[in-house]
């Protein structure tokens, strides 16, 4: 397996070893490893760190680790090549789930305790009025009998969601994006008189998008109707496969490959056409997109101007009224793309080896 960064880079968060911005893909160097020991699970990026979580529960970090925000007790303020947080961290335990806000990062580990890590002033630590510490786990409020499913954050605040359709968050709710009354919330709280159960949760800077069952088409977005991200979502969105939120849009992959698009456009963030079709995957950086297409390429649009859409950006630093091609000439020949992740101004592409059957 092979991961790829490119874009945003002045702490060394792409993990490239290095801390200049790319507008081409770069292969990410691994600290103690001479190959990533598992597949990647997910990849989340904070303001100026990222995390990188493995199938087998092991967690890395590249970027800035100040105030401890990545759980890498190490006394160096950032780090350039993406290094492994070490299980102590977590009492021992594997993580199953992540996610970066601004200054801070939060784990669930499969004992479905939540750990909270960085620097925060408006409650993203969810352990009172702290606004910075080493790790250190919240309070639990997942029902025994019940675990946790979804995880995610925006700069400030966190939402998960729960097996029995529960939402609890913390952080800045000061725009109803944690439910009412709407306000810093300092430990984690369930969003009350939820409609329906919710099965998927993903933030944006101002809002939390909550989506049910895809069979059932019921969805909410709580927050700021700011770029009327609220009073333009459509009624209801059956059949999604993949939803993604940027700091202002939303987004909402169906099964059938066609994209649906809502929110901030000013940088071209809803892409050349509101309703694209053909796509496998989709996710949202800060302001950029990524789509993965049923052909195996990848396509990026959206506010590039550090170079997290490739080459080909306008004046303003913009991919707008059209998308990007990331060349396949930048990936290993012999792999095939099998996924992508897209942080606050970084993009990421991991590729694996295409074993052929003998014909």
């Amino acid at each position: 397996m092979r991961l790829y960064g490119f874009g945003s880079n002045a702490s060394g968060q792409l993990g490239i070893g290095h801390t200049e911005d790319t507008s081409l893909p770069q292969l990410c160097q691994l600290a103690g490893y001479q190959e990533w020991p598992s597949p990647i699970k997910s990849i989340k990026g904070g303001g100026n760190h990222t995390l990188v979580l493995l199938e087998s529960g092991q967690l890395f970090v590249s970027g800035c680790i100040k105030d401890d925000r990545a759980g890498l007790a190490i006394s160096t303020d950032s780090v350039t090549t993406f290094s492994e947080i070490p299980a102590s961290a977590f009492d021992d335990s594997k993580v199953k789930l992540c996610s970066a806000l601004w200054e801070a990062s939060v784990i669930v580990t499969n004992d479905n305790d939540v750990y909270a890590f960085g620097f925060g002033s408006k409650g993203e630590l969810g352990s009172g009025n702290m606004v910075k510490g080493l790790t250190r786990r919240l309070e639990r409020f997942c029902p025994e009998g019940e675990r946790i499913v979804d995880l995610s954050s925006s700069i400030s605040h966190t939402v998960t969601v729960l097996s029995n359709g529960e939402v609890y968050g913390w952080g800045n709710g000061r725009k109803g994006q944690l439910g009412v009354p709407a306000e810093t919330v300092w430990r984690p709280r369930k969003i009350q008189n939820l409609p329906f159960q919710v099965v998927r949760a993903v933030c944006g800077r101002e809002f939390s998008y909550l989506v049910g069952p895809p069979e059932h088409g019921r969805h909410m977005i709580l927050g700021s109707d700011k770029w009327k991200i609220r009073s333009e979502a459509p009624s209801s969105k059956s059949g999604w496969a993949h939803v993604a939120a940027s700091w202002s849009s939303l987004f909402s992959l169906c099964i059938s490959g066609k994209l649906y698009a809502w929110g901030r456009n000013d940088h071209g963030q809803l892409g050349p056409d509101k309703q694209q079709t053909g796509l496998l995957h989709v996710v949202a950086g800060s302001e950029h997109v990524m789509a993965l297409t049923e052909s195996g390429a990848v396509l990026v649009w959206g506010w590039g101007e550090h170079g997290n859409c490739g080459l080909g950006i306008d004046g303003q630093g913009d991919v707008k009224g059209q998308s990007n091609e990331i060349s396949s000439s930048h990936f290993e020949t012999s792999h095939k793309i099998t996924g992508i992740a897209a942080g606050c101004a970084t993009s990421f592409v991991w590729t694996e080896a295409n074993y052929l059957e003998p014909g």
